[in-house]
Formats: structure tokens, C-alpha cells, sequence
């Protein structure tokens, strides 16, 4: 466990009220450069992504659970799509996502790297990772590059849907499965847990103000106080659905902030560096799309 400073502590201060830009707008280097890094980030995580939960179609247990997941499919590659729309008014675009994450110049989050075991498996791990999703969204959608917060904004309304069909799936098992079932919430919940907390990123450090992206206002928050935020909301959440976390994994401080176990990053940089179970069906996704849609590209490029 580790000893980490409360919300509203100096290291988790918001940055004072900055200008706003769109588009078009004048805007220091590092904030068109920022916005261009983030969104390439993000639509390669919504795109290549998505492939966590596709397998899960044919796997859905009932028509309506086959034609949620479809349409949550739908959701997340059309995130991708948005996002890789700012990307491209900024000199980037899907292309270049895919092209970057080949060549090794960009990375999938370390959620990204794996499989979900089991239905269990994939509704505890999809609510922990919506609703982290969402909470990184929600602070996100604060920075300064307007195009980009007002997707965020639109993403994460959308990504509550999620959360709500993963949440759906574990009330369901938690009340109507069988011993083994909850046991095997119970386990996921436990797996995930470390995993998502990653996810949200390195923890805070001396430095964190000097991070570039928190300097010119298009970080607000810093990854500790959204990991905080989230915690506050997602132990609850999860507890009245049935299961509780053991205390050596996480805990409520008698200050109301979170203490938790931490990730081990050694791991978490191994797995995000393509050393992950699912890493290389990932890429070799990427290069299969890049490669049997490369006629096509340069005939549409050619037209336009």
C-alpha cells in the first residue's frame, strides 16, 4: 500500500483558468501538438480497442445481450472515428494511428493487452473499465483544445451506456448465477482492479507540474486526483452489486480519500510495450487492415 496525497492537495490541483481554443485559432505549439498526441492516442485505443470486446458477439449468452454488445462495438469504433477526425484536422488521422502503433511509435493502454476469460470475466472487467474510461473523459473534457472536449463530452455520455450494460450483466450473475458464477465475478473484480488502476496512468509525483500537457491546460487533472475521483465512486457502485474488495488491494482512509495497492509497473510498461497475452493479435490486426485496405486508400486518395 502506499501513502499518496489527499484530493485537493497541492499535487492535484487543477491549473488556474486558461484560454480556450478551437480550431482555427491561434495556439501555442505545445497545445496544437498536445491535442494532436491525445487524439491520435485516444482514437488508436477506441479503434484497436474494440477488439477486446468483439469476440464477445458470438459469445453473447441471449439475443439481447448479442444485439448490446453489437451496438456497444458500433460505439466504440465510431469513437474511434471521431477522434481520429480531430486528429486529422490537426496533420494526423487514422492512417497515421495505425502506421504509428506498427512502427512501434505509439501504444495501446495496458487494459488493451488482454482477454476476457469469461462472461463473468467480461462484465466486471468492461465496469471497471468504463468507468474509469469515463472518469478520464469527464477530466479531459475540461482542457483547453474545444474541439476535442466537446467529443469527450459526447464519448463519455455514450460510454455510460456501457457502463450500464456491464453493470447489468453482473446484477444479473450476482443474483440468478450459480456458486461458481459469483465466485468468478468476485475473481474478476480482483484481476481487473490493478489492471484499471494502471490504466489511469503513473502515479503523481513531484514533477507533475512540470508535465507539459498539465502546463498548458490540456491535462487538468493529474492521473492521481482521477484515480481518486473514480475509486470514490466505483468501490460503492461495485459493493451494491454484491462484492466487496479485499482491504489489501483497496481501502477508504478515514479522510475519505482511497489507499490501494500498487500497480506493479514494471508489468504494466512489459504489457504496454506489446508484451501483453492479447499484443500480438493486436498488431497483427492493425497490419492485416492496413494491408488489405491499402488499394483502396490510394484509389479514394487519388479521387480526392
Amino acid at each position: 500500500m502506499d501513502d499518496r496525497a489527499a484530493p485537493g492537495s497541492a499535487t492535484t490541483a487543477r491549473p488556474a483558468k486558461r484560454q480556450k481554443y478551437e480550431l482555427h485559432d491561434e495556439m501555442p505549439d505545445e497545445v496544437r501538438a498536445g491535442a494532436l498526441r491525445f487524439t491520435s492516442i485516444q482514437a488508436l485505443n477506441e479503434l484497436i480497442g474494440s477488439l477486446i470486446y468483439v469476440p464477445w458477439v458470438d459469445r453473447a449468452p441471449s439475443v439481447q445481450r448479442k444485439q448490446m454488445l453489437i451496438a456497444k462495438v458500433q460505439d466504440e469504433i465510431g469513437h474511434g472515428h471521431v477522434v481520429a477526425r480531430l486528429a486529422a484536422d490537426l496533420g494526423g488521422g487514422w492512417e497515421q494511428v495505425l502506421a504509428d502503433y506498427l512502427a512501434g511509435k505509439s501504444f495501446l493502454h495496458n487494459v488493451f493487452h488482454y482477454e476476457f476469460t469469461s462472461w463473468e470475466d467480461f462484465g466486471a472487467g468492461g465496469l471497471l473499465m468504463n468507468s474509469a474510461a469515463i472518469a478520464q473523459f469527464k477530466s479531459l473534457a475540461g482542457g483547453v483544445y474545444l474541439p476535442y472536449a466537446r467529443a469527450l463530452k459526447k464519448i463519455a455520455r455514450e460510454e455510460s451506456f456501457h457502463y450500464q450494460h456491464s453493470a447489468d450483466i453482473v446484477r444479473e450473475v450476482m443474483r440468478f448465477g450459480s456458486a461458481e458464477q459469483i465466485a468468478a465475478v468476485r475473481r474478476s473484480f480482483h484481476t481487473w482492479l490493478p489492471r484499471v488502476l494502471a490504466f489511469l496512468g503513473p502515479e503523481d509525483s513531484d514533477t507533475v507540474h512540470a508535465n507539459p500537457m498539465w502546463q498548458c491546460g490540456l491535462k487538468p487533472d493529474s492521473n492521481d486526483a482521477v484515480r481518486q475521483q473514480w475509486l470514490a465512486r466505483i468501490v460503492p457502485a461495485v459493493r451494491k452489486l454484491g462484492v466487496d474488495f479485499d482491504r489489501d488491494l483497496v481501502r477508504e482512509r478515514p479522510d475519505g480519500s482511497w489507499e490501494y495497492a500498487e500497480p506493479d509497473w514494471a508489468e504494466v510498461k512489459e504489457v504496454v510495450r506489446n508484451g501483453g497475452p492479447a499484443s500480438a493479435d493486436r498488431l497483427a490486426h492493425a497490419r492485416r487492415v492496413l494491408e488489405r485496405n491499402s488499394a483502396a486508400r490510394r484509389a479514394w486518395k487519388r479521387a480526392a
